[in-house]
């Protein structure tokens, strides 16, 4: 079945889209502090396993933040009015 594509940037404004890619880029920094605590604990118990998993995570979040950068990049935002 042939589908037209939906395109979502139809329905959000640059400022809009910035607000989510903030609330993401926010989330992903829990995420990676999270996965540095446990790699911490990995290698205090000499779990190489888990400070693997851990490594893994942090570079897959940092390379989403690295995206999420790029995409904010692009936006036009709304400058706020100085009083």
């Amino acid at each position: 079945v042939n589908q037209m594509a939906i395109d979502y940037n139809n329905y959000l404004t640059d400022d809009q889209k910035a607000n989510i890619i903030t609330q993401r880029l926010q989330q992903f920094a829990g995420e990676a502090y999270q996965h540095e605590i446990n790699k911490k604990i990995a290698i205090d118990n000499n779990d190489d396993d888990l400070v693997k998993q851990s490594t893994d995570a942090i570079e897959a979040i940092n390379k989403a933040i690295a995206v999420h950068e790029s995409e904010l990049a692009t936006l036009t935002l709304t400058q706020p009015d100085s009083e």
